[in-house]
């Protein structure tokens, strides 16, 4: 039997507990994470991360949505044929391109997006068409799709010229499929890996002027840019060169930047650095004949220099770099126009040919410059090959 005694010390004992499991019960209420999140942490910790290739995760997106808002790691080439049946005929500069997407962003696929008859494919191949049109069409991971290239716009008006088509094609593919598109002319310089998973469904790039550049252009599958230029470009075509493609994508990109992760529009410098002018055309092509030609003395198989650049060394030994030597840190991608199709001379160039490029006497060649070692150090080019490859 409890004594007077017992219950003196026993009542002050019970109002402690009580007021420890009141504290329990509140602390749980206010601490306790909340199911999504926990969730994804046990998910972490049973070694099953969202995503296999994001150790680090720094993105400010949920968990739950960021497989949708990546934009896949694939690249897309387009190439319509005037005559289906005809032969390719690509250039040493079509490989520099396509080869430079393959090492630097080490794509899962390569789309190709053509109206090629299957024997044209064939020919390029097996190689019977071309050096260089066998080296593309034998790309690791490259996958030829039958583009449908529509003659006319949704408006009735028939669709003039290659590029155009091209256009069309393009927009549908990145639409239906999602990855980066890049132009013929455009070389990667290093990987956007940092912009595909920066979180928004959309990332582009402004050019001269200020509109925003149809060459360049990535995004999620169905994603909204998209969507919306697909769209827009069939109402607006009137056969005027930008009026359906550069127009359109920076009236859609502008508005979609105040939908939080809907576009990223870059600045210039990061994908279109030159342009189709004159003045950029002989910056980036100029051969300069104050440059000693890095081929001096070489014949094939000797070993070439890297030229390796330090982080400081531009100002730490500004010696070593000619005042026309452009720093493309600040660029991604560098979008060649070619000086041709303008009617432009520009001293010294004819062609992009493989030694053009491994004499790193111009802007362009120096930009470049590594990849194209790359390719004569794995024997895929010879420094006297041809621009044609034939």
């Amino acid at each position: 039997m409890l004594t007077r005694l017992h219950l003196k010390f026993l009542a002050p004992g019970l109002a402690l507990l009580v007021i420890l499991v009141f504290f329990l019960l509140l602390s749980d209420q206010h601490f306790r994470l909340p199911a999504a999140a926990t969730a994804s942490l046990c998910k972490g910790i049973n070694g099953n991360p969202t995503s296999s290739s994001h150790e680090t995760d720094t993105s400010p997106f949920p968990s739950s949505d960021r497989e949708y808002t990546y934009i896949p790691n694939q690249a897309h080439f387009v190439y319509v044929l005037a005559d289906p049946t005809s032969d390719f005929g690509l250039h040493f500069s079509h490989y520099l391109s396509i080869y430079a997407a393959w090492r630097h962003w080490k794509p899962e696929k390569i789309y190709l997006h053509t109206n090629a008859h299957a024997s044209s494919i064939d020919r390029a191949t097996n190689g019977t068409s071309g050096k260089w049109d066998n080296l593309i069409f034998n790309m690791p991971g490259l996958e030829v799709r039958h583009a449908d290239v529509p003659t006319h716009a949704n408006n009735g008006k028939a669709i003039q010229g290659l590029e155009h088509k091209s256009d069309f094609v393009r927009v549908e593919a990145v639409r239906e499929l999602g990855g980066v598109y890049i132009d013929w002319d455009v070389h990667a310089l290093r990987d956007v890996r940092v912009l595909r998973e920066s979180g928004f469904r959309a990332v582009a790039g402004r050019q001269l002027g200020g509109q925003v550049n149809s060459g360049v252009f990535m995004s999620v599958a169905g994603g909204k840019l998209m969507t919306l230029w697909q769209t827009g470009m069939h109402e607006r075509y009137t056969g005027g060169w930008t009026t359906h493609s550069n127009e359109v994508i920076t009236k859609y990109a502008e508005r979609l930047v105040a939908e939080p992760g809907e576009a990223l529009i870059m600045e210039r410098e990061a994908f279109a650095p030159g342009s189709w002018n004159g003045e950029d055309n002989d910056m980036l092509f100029a051969v300069h004949g104050d440059a000693p030609s890095n081929l001096a003395n070489v014949t094939q198989g000797d070993a070439l220099p890297a030229f390796d650049e330090g982080f400081a060394d531009r100002w730490e030994r500004p010696g070593e770099f000619p005042e026309w030597e452009r720093d493309w840190s600040r660029s991604y991608l560098l979008h060649a126009f070619n000086p041709d199709r303008f009617g432009h001379k520009v001293k010294g160039f004819d062609h992009i040919t493989p030694r053009y490029v491994l004499e790193r006497r111009s802007n362009f060649a120096r930009a470049v410059y590594p990849i194209a070692r790359e390719l004569y150090n794995e024997g895929l080019i010879e420094i006297d090959d041809s621009y044609l490859g034939v």
